[in-house]
């Protein structure tokens, strides 16, 4: 009897141990300086990252799934470390801002290493909603207008001093707005009219498929 509860809190306390040890890889909160929750809903997560320049950042986890990545500022190469079965280094080539990349991947673990003089600010806009049996790779520069397949949409908007842009979400189809390169985001819901007032630069990102059923 007592080996057999034994036993039984070994099991447990490696069960425990796991799930804090994959918890604890979880970036907005092992990495508050880097990653900063900006926005969560049922339909995307939005992740604002700041990696300074010279920063080394350890192990850490993002889920599997399709993100958007809308980068904020001129900045160079960032290397990525994998880990976990995908023992490779990645380098991210240089960005400007206002470009995008789409990417459909398996829940990923790497460092991150900035080598620069200057920083990289981006954001990670996981989408949650239904892959609609998409699997996207795809670099949007800052002079292209416009990309869609079933999952999303991205338009790139300007808006002038002075003159709001009035935006109509249809009905099951909510959409994102993101400032670039300021990095703010405005939600507007199904259904729904906003107006985006801050002049510049607009991507609009509407959610074309419903969330995932978890």
């Amino acid at each position: 009897m007592v080996t057999m509860m034994l036993r039984m809190a070994l099991v447990c306390g490696l069960v425990v141990g796991a799930a804090v040890q994959g918890s604890a890889q979880e970036p907005t909160r092992t990495l508050p300086d880097a990653y900063k929750l900006q926005l969560e809903n049922d339909h995307v997560r939005v992740v604002r990252v700041h990696y300074a320049a010279g920063a080394k950042l350890p192990d850490h986890t993002h889920p599997a799934g399709t993100t958007v990545y809308v980068y904020l500022n001129d900045s160079e190469g960032v290397v990525f470390r994998h880990t976990g079965g995908s023992n490779r280094a990645v380098t991210r080539p240089a960005v400007k801002p206002g470009a995008v990349r789409i990417s459909t991947g398996r829940e990923e673990h790497h460092t991150a290493e900035n080598p620069a003089s200057t920083p990289s600010d981006f954001l990670r806009i996981l989408l949650k909603t239904d892959g609609a049996g998409e699997r996207t790779m795809y670099r949007l520069q800052p002079n292209e207008e416009s990309f869609d397949n079933k999952q999303l949409r991205i338009t790139r908007l300007t808006v002038v001093a002075g003159t709001p842009l009035t935006i109509d979400a249809p009905a099951g189809q909510p959409a994102l707005i993101v400032s670039v390169p300021s990095g703010a985001t405005q939600w507007i819901a199904a259904g729904s009219r906003s107006t985006v007032s801050d002049p510049g630069t607009k991507l609009r990102i509407d959610l074309l498929t419903a969330p995932q059923q978890m």
